[in-house]
């Protein structure tokens, strides 16, 4: 079904045969928005055949009179409880256009509406909408939608001038490489206990996990599951520092993607361990700098870990919602005492 903007434009469903002009898209955006190209087809065709994904349903184009791609929008709700509905849009910055845009944005209020009934009974539901802080016509349009920020998230960088600080491990854990095919799903459970005290976390099923996360890792020709630390007291995984060893926009770049550690041991130096683990295995393959994205006000104070291993703000991030309906809060939005 076609949904027509104006006689100019029109909105219609994606499908993979657009995914090339789609990733031409982003990358325009990306270059205008930061100088440099982030996405590649392979990347986002896996998260385009997710399990759960259906692109007829939650995801659109934009095509103008030629017929030519300008901007796309999704709508992905993936895992249980669906009470986050995570939205992402973008117009080509040659073709920005407010009322577009606003009809991009009611589209996917739609989509999303049609799927709250997917939340258990009187649970508050949300749609979580990220920008670039920069990006001030985005930003400002959902603004005017209706949207209200709620977070900021940092990029964060540091470059290898010298090599890294040495980790201190602390006494009786020890970082190792995780053993995928025996350690996949405790190291799930656990990365989710880890994340159990940053804001907006959600708890989901271990299916609806080990779902997705098997697509993700057998759908990704780059993961490596070398860059997968993990910190064990005994048999129990205390921490985790979850890596890429390369990145779209930058080959000389890894990147931290996630890093925890779980409540019992906190406070002892585990994060900054894992972390200067994963720096010193990025500085012997070679790597001149890493990055990573982090909660600007984070409740377990990761920014000023990252700083204290040499890390700088590079980049600022906007978290808008738009509530769709009131009721009980599912998300972590505190660090709870027990």
């Amino acid at each position: 079904m076609l949904y027509t903007t104006n006689t100019k434009t029109k909105i219609r469903p994606f499908s993979l045969d657009d995914g090339q002009a789609v990733v031409d898209l982003f990358n325009a955006y990306s270059q205008h928005i930061y100088g440099w190209k982030d996405s590649n087809l392979d990347e986002m065709i896996n998260d385009w055949t997710a399990p759960g994904v259906d692109l007829e349903e939650i995801a659109r184009v934009v095509e103008d009179s030629q017929g030519n791609i300008i901007g796309y929008i999704d709508v992905y709700d993936l895992s249980e409880p669906h009470v986050t509905k995570y939205v992402w849009g973008i117009l080509h910055p040659e073709h920005w256009d407010d009322s577009l845009y606003n009809d991009m944005l009611a589209w996917a209020e739609d989509c999303a509406r049609k799927r709250v009934t997917l939340a258990p009974k009187a649970t508050r539901v949300v749609i979580n909408h990220g920008t670039p802080s920069k990006d001030f016509l985005r930003n400002a349009a959902l603004r005017q939608y209706g949207y209200h920020l709620v977070r900021n998230y940092y990029r964060m960088m540091i470059e290898f001038d010298h090599p890294p600080q040495q980790p201190v491990i602390p006494e009786g854990l020890q970082i190792v490489s995780i053993d995928l095919e025996n350690e996949l799903k405790d190291a799930i459970l656990a990365m989710e206990d880890g994340f159990r005290d940053h804001w907006g976390f959600v708890e989901r099923t271990i299916e609806d996990l080990m779902v997705q996360w098997e697509h993700y890792i057998q759908n990704n020709k780059d993961f490596d599951p070398t860059l997968w630390f993990l910190a064990k007291d005994g048999d129990q995984i205390a921490g985790i520092c979850r890596n890429s060893g390369k990145m779209t926009e930058d080959p000389d770049m890894a990147w931290v993607s996630q890093l925890c550690v779980r409540k019992p041991w906190r406070k002892r130096g585990l994060g900054m361990a894992l972390l200067l683990t994963a720096f010193n295995e990025f500085y012997q393959r070679g790597k001149k700098r890493a990055g990573l994205g982090v909660d600007a006000t984070s409740l377990t104070n990761a920014t000023r870990l990252y700083e204290k291993a040499g890390m700088h703000v590079t980049q600022k991030y906007d978290t808008y919602e738009l509530e769709l309906r009131p009721g009980k809060d599912l998300m972590t939005k505190e660090i709870s005492s027990s």
